[in-house]
């Protein structure tokens, strides 16, 4: 295990994220691993999240020691797989929550003796928020540069892990299909984090990883029946899919119609425009892909313009991005389009498939400047594409495709409190293009490893605290909670704990209302010899307001951001 520069008990500072500086010191850390007499030589890295980030940017090291990765829940992209994703900075679980956190923990107080006191001193004083610098660069622009890394350079056998639930699973896809060298892809209907703690489907990633090392760093291969290289589960058929690709088969594109809140295999008679009217609580059913699972949609659909199927007849399996076409009338471009697609079961329960999102003012590449500025009554045309799913919807299921003008809390709101309308009828391209694939049941020479528990830090145990949802009687005011605490010993065995909690809350008509309040508290230390750290963060439609308590070590400090919101 190795601290980043600045950070636990290495030297430097560290007051951002993703700096280019990480990959040119894990280039430094595998060639001095190799070079100790303990070491044969050959070096492998792995990574959850931050450092599944981290493990794939060795991979584009061109570290001669390197023969093997294994990313967990990580990509290539920090500006649209992390902080700005789909090209929107204020996502509420990475804005002021996530950068809170890390705040506290780069500025923990440490024993350690490989640290001294001077060099401390000089991290806390480097210390700021990351949001800071995220907030100011919105747009991809020269800041990013260096935080990426190219997927096609990856020349090392690498192996990703990653959930249908998780938000990055964008990322994880794109790089898996651009890796130059031996690869393998798992996706679990998971959400962030480890597969062994999921509730659905858990399996054993520190076997998978095992065997992956002992294939390409030992070069013993496996007992067991060689994995395949991709793994998928299935959701709506609680299965999993063992193939060579990703789809498994080349997928046919199903084209359906939107009209007057139907989806069609042809286009309606008639020309109509379809309102979509602006709710900043749309989304709270959609589940947190950091912490919580989707619920039943129906809560989010009433608030949402409807388009639904007629009853299948037969299942439907999707395998793939699907993609969206829409004429829009718009009254300006600060407007977000937030697509979803669902399963409707004969009992009316309402299961979120995939969803898209797409800021009219920032489009892909994310540069801050659309193709045209331009609106008009013709139409205002887009294409957008959901994030890539498995899916089997059931014969005697419907599809449904909802569509609003928000995603909270994985989107801050739009202040403009704008709608759209769709423009539906023969000569308007508002259609959904969905890539499916043959159904088939099979019964695989493989299987993934169950997990049979959690595997646990036998230093730190983690304990989840409930995401709740409340709202108001007519649903116009929603707050959302949640937060987690970690219990557990430092390597110097010293007790120490971690409470983290958030609260979002907003109003559905009024997105000024918007407001993200988290603190991070940190305690290491027998009593008497306490270092104490918090963290806090309070984020408005004016800006963020963070503040810094540290004691411990000689240390008494209290520091405040005060950083305007993007314009």
């Amino acid at each position: 295990m190795v601290d980043f520069r600045g950070t636990g008990a290495s030297e430097g500072v560290k007051s951002d994220a993703f700096e280019k500086v990480e990959q040119d010191d894990i280039y430094d850390i595998i060639e001095q691993l190799a070079d100790q007499q303990w070491c044969n030589g050959r070096v492998a890295v792995w990574g959850l999240s931050y450092g599944g980030i981290t493990a794939l940017r060795a991979a584009t090291s061109g570290a001669p020691s390197l023969r093997a990765v294994v990313a967990i829940e990580g990509s290539t992209d920090p500006y649209s797989d992390e902080v700005a994703r789909k090209g929107a900075v204020g996502l509420a679980m990475i804005i002021g929550e996530w950068s809170t956190m890390m705040l506290a923990l780069t500025a923990l107080p440490l024993t350690s003796p490989w640290l001294d006191p001077s060099a401390f001193s000089a991290r806390l004083q480097a210390a700021r928020p990351w949001h800071d610098a995220w907030t100011e660069h919105p747009h991809r622009d020269h800041y990013w540069q260096g935080r990426e890394v190219d997927p096609a350079t990856i020349d090392v056998p690498t192996l990703i892990f990653t959930g249908w639930r998780d938000t990055n699973v964008v990322g994880a896809w794109r790089d898996f299909a651009a890796i130059n060298a031996p690869r393998r892809i798992i996706c679990g209907p998971w959400l962030h984090g480890m597969p062994e703690g999921q509730e659905q489907a858990p399996v054993d990633s520190v076997a998978l990883t095992i065997d992956w090392f002992d294939e390409h760093l030992r070069k013993v291969q496996p007992e067991a029946t060689p994995a395949p290289i991709v793994s998928t589960y299935i959701m709506g058929a609680d299965q999993w899919e063992f193939a060579e690709h990703y789809p498994a088969v080349p997928p046919t594109d199903r084209t359906l119609y939107l009209s007057d809140g139907r989806l069609s295999t042809g286009p309606s008679a008639a020309p109509s425009r379809v309102p979509v009217a602006f709710d900043a609580t749309v989304g709270v059913a959609a589940g947190l892909g950091m912490a919580a699972a989707p619920r039943d949609q129906r809560r989010d659909v009433t608030r949402s313009a409807i388009f639904i199927s007629d009853v299948l007849d037969s299942t439907l399996d999707i395998a793939g991005a699907p993609r969206i076409s829409l004429s829009l009338v718009v009254a300006h471009l600060d407007v977000d389009v937030v697509a979803k697609l669902n399963d409707i079961a004969p009992n009316g329960h309402t299961t979120l498939i995939t969803r898209g999102f797409q800021r009219l003012s920032n489009p892909p590449p994310y540069t801050g400047v659309p193709e045209s500025r331009e609106v008009a009554d013709a139409g205002h045309q887009i294409e957008m594409d959901f994030d890539p799913t498995r899916y089997r919807l059931k014969a005697g299921h419907r599809l449904q495709l909802t569509l609003s003008a928000a995603d909270f809390p994985e989107y801050w709101p739009q202040l403009s409190a704008a709608g759209y309308e769709v423009l539906v009828g023969p000569q308007y391209s508002s259609i959904l293009h969905l890539p499916t694939v043959p159904t088939h049941d099979m019964t695989a020479p493989f299987e993934l490893p169950a997990a049979t528990r959690a595997r646990e830090n036998d230093r730190m145990v983690d304990q989840q605290v409930a995401v709740t949802l409340e709202e108001n009687a007519d649903g116009t005011e929603v707050v959302v909670r949640g937060g987690w605490l970690s219990k557990g010993r430092t390597v110097e065995g010293e007790p120490i704990e971690l409470l983290h909690t958030y609260e979002i809350s907003t109003h559905a008509h009024n997105p000024s209302a918007t407001q993200l309040n988290t603190q991070t508290d940190i305690i290491v230390g027998a009593t008497g010899e306490l270092r104490t750290v918090r963290a806090a963060c309070s984020l408005g439609p004016q800006g963020l307001s963070s503040t810094l308590r540290v004691i411990g070590n000689g240390i008494d400090e209290d520091r405040t951001w005060n950083t305007p919101w993007p314009a």
